[in-house]
């Protein structure tokens, strides 16, 4: 008898979660079969889940689950190294690459913006159908795709599993530039601002402030790096917030670069409102559309000469420089993690994700799978 194996099918927008068990795939050539450890619980999978427009097109049923760590289990002929050149064999762990670009089309070739790939796929984003093994919300993933990528890593599974959202902060960093010796905000205190704040500290801001809502989260923020936090539910007034964080800058004039993490639109021109003349503002907050906002181009853009510019998912080579970030022994990154869950539990992590952020008494910061 074939070996099976479980796999979380999530029916519709605002629908369940059905455990369902598939015969294992052999792997053919260039593919590889991998056992999951630990798949990360991303918030845009939630806002799918929720009905929010998805601005990556999501099949139904669907198969989630896109920052997964594991180890190889079969490997199919041709398959001897990872995206960097790395010898690898069963029993390795592994981090996939989850978007899946072309390498022809015009965003890949021209704009050389291959996240907007117009042929783009992803594990993660993909249907209920053969070889349904197509995202971390399981026990195997098997990567069949063309021109998939993955890396190899010693490091734990704690850490691994933060790979892609580490490389998101990779994205955003590069989207901007953060200079030595400069000032920056990171607006948001959950997973991806936590993981972002370091990417900010490793990159050489000298001062970085970060605005959340949570004082655990906030916490850990100063451990990742931060040099001061602003707890949103003590200072509620955001004119309040602003003055605060400019008189911690040169002049009173605000700081060089901001980071909007929060995927709440109301950040949006608060944060603007935090930058200098000449500031630069990175909006990744917004991976799906949580709605609009009203900015005043006059005073939040021309006025202030300022650059806003939006970061989207990440490119390959951002994975390995993330690699290099994770193992960086300054940030206690394994912190992040408050709760590992069984499959059986992925529901409830998306409504706490959806509520109040608690699980079993406990605030979540962030949830994993692991299977």
């Amino acid at each position: 008898m074939k070996k099976m194996g479980r796999v979380v099918i999530l029916d519709k927008p605002k629908g369940k979660f059905t455990i369902k068990s598939y015969p294992l795939p052999v792997p053919e050539p260039r593919t590889l079969l991998m056992k999951v450890e630990m798949c990360g619980v991303c918030g845009t999978d939630v806002h799918y889940w929720r009905g929010h427009k998805a601005t990556f097109q999501v099949p139904f049923p669907g198969v989630f689950g896109h920052e997964i760590t594991g180890t190889i289990v079969a490997l199919g002929k041709g398959v001897t190294k990872d995206f960097a050149g790395n010898p690898v064999k069963v029993g390795d762990r592994i981090v996939p690459i989850p978007l899946i670009t072309c390498g022809n089309c015009f965003y890949c070739t021209i704009a050389k913006e291959p996240v907007k790939c117009l042929n783009a796929r992803a594990y993660g984003h993909l249907g209920d159908g053969a070889p349904y093994f197509t995202g971390g919300y399981a026990e195997y993933l098997y990567i069949y795709l063309p021109n998939s990528l993955f890396v190899k890593t010693d490091m734990n599974t704690e850490r691994s599993v933060l790979l892609e959202p580490v490389s998101i902060g990779i994205n955003c960093v590069e989207k901007v530039g953060v200079n030595v010796g400069e000032t920056a905000v990171v607006q948001g205190s959950g997973p991806i601002g936590l993981v972002t704040l370091a990417c900010v500290k490793a990159a050489g801001a000298s001062k970085i402030i970060v605005v959340g809502g949570e004082p655990n989260r906030l916490e850990l923020a100063k451990e990742l790096g931060a040099d001061m936090t602003i707890n949103i539910n003590e200072v509620k007034d955001p004119n309040e917030r602003v003055k605060l964080i400019k008189n911690e800058t040169l002049g009173g004039h605000g700081v060089d670069v901001v980071f909007e993490c929060a995927g709440v639109p109301r950040a949006v021109p608060e944060g603007i409102d935090y930058l200098r003349y000449g500031g630069r503002y990175c909006e990744a907050g917004h991976f799906s559309d949580a709605g609009t906002v009203e900015i005043n181009p006059s005073t939040h853009i021309c006025a202030k000469c300022a650059t806003i510019v939006g970061a989207w998912s990440s490119t390959a080579d951002q994975f390995i420089k993330a690699l290099n970030v994770l193992r960086d022994e300054r940030f206690p990154f394994e912190k992040v993690i408050t709760h590992k869950l069984p499959l059986e539990r992925l529901e409830e992590a998306f409504k706490a994700l959806s509520s109040d952020y608690v699980i079993d008494g406990k605030e979540v910061t962030k949830a994993v799978v692991a299977a």
